[in-house]
Formats: structure tokens, sequence, C-alpha cells
């Protein structure tokens, strides 16, 4: 098998997600949840609207790249580079999050002790707590997949890979019709589709189109459209207290763009030589997604300099969260990662020192 290219591309789409759900959070649906006073400027608001999107594109970036993760690793190495990867920023984020909510009392933020611990192991939800932070929601999204991929692992099924995505996207069409909670929380059935997308344009990029990967593109494409369509106008009459997210037509416009810039991505037409931006928007997004959020509403609220622009303390207050995000990646981060890495699969090193296929410059990301 030819050498896996390294996609800086992927690096670059990441970043561009994180800013879109950051522009969702600041610009828009903090307004909608009573979270942010300050309205937000009539022609920011309806793209920024359009920002939850960014979660969809981080989905399929996260099928594309776990499947690469996957292919010719053991199990214990898959579980040793995801929990390094995931944890230590994340241990950061729950307790830097909590600490701002409860220095700032709050009581739309406030937490309990019990909330963080539960919050610790990303799956709180497990055992009905709420997030410490609601952007949270995706990374236990995320981890369930790679439960998912790790079972697919242990039992050597990635030869057969497309039957089971086939069976994937059947659960997500029943859930489609009627929606089952337990299929959504255990099986990621809503979600299906996006990692779904991304494993296909993977395994294309390597092994070339065939009639039954084109199909099951098709079938992931209608089912997030169905979604992406059904959310939309759920936003758009205001059932169930929904967000507005952008007209359906919008949301379908966007969509259909991701699948046009993957399809550009693995035909080679579009590419990305490294560069500090590209290797920043890689390194930054997660801790960056992880800290944006509930610290950030409570800063933009903070008293004191309300008299400022609103969208000049956003910029300021984004500004001051990368700051602490490459804080975090520095001196946490990357130490932190590469002791949990030795220390749950011990023997990589070796497994490893003969292996020259060039790898993917950054690790896939959760948010």
């Amino acid at each position: 098998m030819n050498a896996v290219p390294r996609f800086h591309q992927i690096d670059f789409l990441r970043g561009l997600a994180c800013l879109s759900v950051l522009a969702f959070h600041f610009l828009h649906r903090g307004q909608q949840g009573g979270w942010l006073l300050d309205p937000t400027l009539p022609w920011l608001q309806p793209l920024a609207e359009l920002g939850h999107l960014g979660v969809h594109l981080f989905f399929m970036i996260s099928g594309f790249v776990i499947l690469m993760t996957a292919e010719g690793a053991t199990v214990r190495g898959f579980i040793a580079s995801r929990v390094s990867r995931l944890y230590p920023a994340f241990w950061v984020g729950v307790l830097l999050t909590a600490a701002v909510a409860w220095w700032s009392g709050r009581e739309a933020f406030a937490v309990t002790p019990v909330q963080v611990l539960a919050n610790l192991t990303m799956v709180p939800h497990w055992v009905h707590v709420e997030f410490v932070d609601g952007a949270y929601w995706s990374l236990a999204v995320e981890l369930q997949f790679y439960l998912l991929v790790i079972m697919l692992l242990h039992f050597g099924q990635l030869r057969r890979l497309e039957w089971w995505i086939a069976a994937w996207l059947l659960v997500s069409s029943v859930n489609a019709v009627r929606p089952v909670y337990s299929l959504e929380l255990w099986l990621d059935a809503r979600w299906a589709p996006l990692f779904v997308a991304g494993m296909l344009y993977y395994r294309i990029s390597r092994r070339g189109w065939t009639g039954a990967r084109v199909l099951l593109l098709l079938w992931a494409f209608g089912l997030t459209l169905w979604y992406g369509w059904t959310a939309a106008e759920a936003g758009k009459l205001g059932q169930n207290g929904a967000v507005s997210l952008g007209t359906p037509v919008q949301v379908a416009l966007c969509l259909l763009l991701f699948q046009g810039v993957f399809l550009l991505v693995i035909s080679g037409r579009w590419t990305m030589r490294a560069s500090p931006l590209v290797y920043w928007f890689g390194a930054l997004t997660y801790p960056v997604y992880l800290l944006h959020q509930n610290i950030g509403y409570i800063a933009l609220m903070a008293p004191g300099w309300q008299h400022i622009d609103f969208h000049l303390r956003v910029v300021l207050v984004v500004g001051a969260v990368v700051v602490v995000s490459w804080m975090v990646n520095r001196w946490v981060e990357r130490p932190l990662s590469r002791w949990l890495r030795a220390a749950i699969d011990p023997v990589a090193r070796t497994r490893t020192s003969g292996h020259t296929t060039p790898k993917l410059q950054a690790e896939p990301v959760s948010r």
C-alpha cells in the first residue's frame, strides 16, 4: 500500500470549523440562550447562525483521520493514541471551566464537585450528570465513535468495514424515522452519517472508488441532509425550545460544500504545504474548543468593561482563550500526552521503530 500523504488541509479545515463554532456561540447561541445580552451586528448574525455546522465538519474530519489512525494499529495502540490525545487538555478544560464558574458566582454556570469529578471521565451523561460546559456534548459523541472503532479493531473487522458501515447507516435510518434515545446514546445514530462520510473518503483515497462506496456515500449524505434539514426546521419553528440554525436550504448547501471540499482533498486537487498557520490550527483547535464557551460567556459579561463595544470584547476574549490554549498545549498537553501514551502502550516505540510511512501531522481532534 502506498505511503499515507500528509493532509495539511485537514488541519486547516479543523481550524475553520473551530472558528465557526466560536462565532456560533458568541454571536448567536449566547444571545438566544440568555447568557449574552449584547446584540450581534445584523449582517454577522445570519453567518454566525450557521456556525453550528462546524461540529458536522469536525465529525467528518474525525471519521477520516480516525480510520487512518486505526488501520494497522493494535487495540492497545489505538486506545493509547486516543486517550493521550483527548484527556490531558480535557482535564484542564474541565477544571479551569469549573474554577471560573465558581469565581464568577453566576448561577447559570454553577457546578458541583460531584459534577466536576463525573465530567473528568468525559461521559458524565452515562450516570445522568450534566456537562460542566455545554460544548462538551460533542466529545462524548466522539468517544462513543472511538469505542465502536475499538470493537472493529478487537474483532478484526476493519477488512469488512463497508458492511459495518452499511449496518450503521441502517441503524441511523431507523433512528431518522423514529428517534430512539438508546440508539443515539450508544451507537451515535444521529451523527453516524458524518463519521461514515469521513471514513469513506479516507477509504477511497487509499483504495479507490467502487460502486458500493459511492452508494454508501450517497446514503450517508442523504441522512446528513435529513438530520440537518429537520434540525433547521425545528429551530425555525421554535419547537421544543430549539435554537435557530439557519434555513434548511442554507444548511443543505453548507453540508453539500463539505462533501465537495473532501472530494477536492482526496482527489489531490486541493493541497496545502506545512505552514505556521496550519500547524497552530492543528495544535490549538482542541484546547480552544474546550475553553471557549462558558469561560467566554462569563468573561464577556464580566463587570467593568461593558462600555467597550461587544464585538471588540469578543475579539479580545477569543485572543485570551488562544493564549491560554497555547499555554495548555505547551505545558500540559504535550508532556502529559507523551507520558500517558507510553504508560498505556509501553511497547509502542518498539513496534513503530522500523515504520517509515509518513503520518498525518496532526492527531484527530474532538473539538
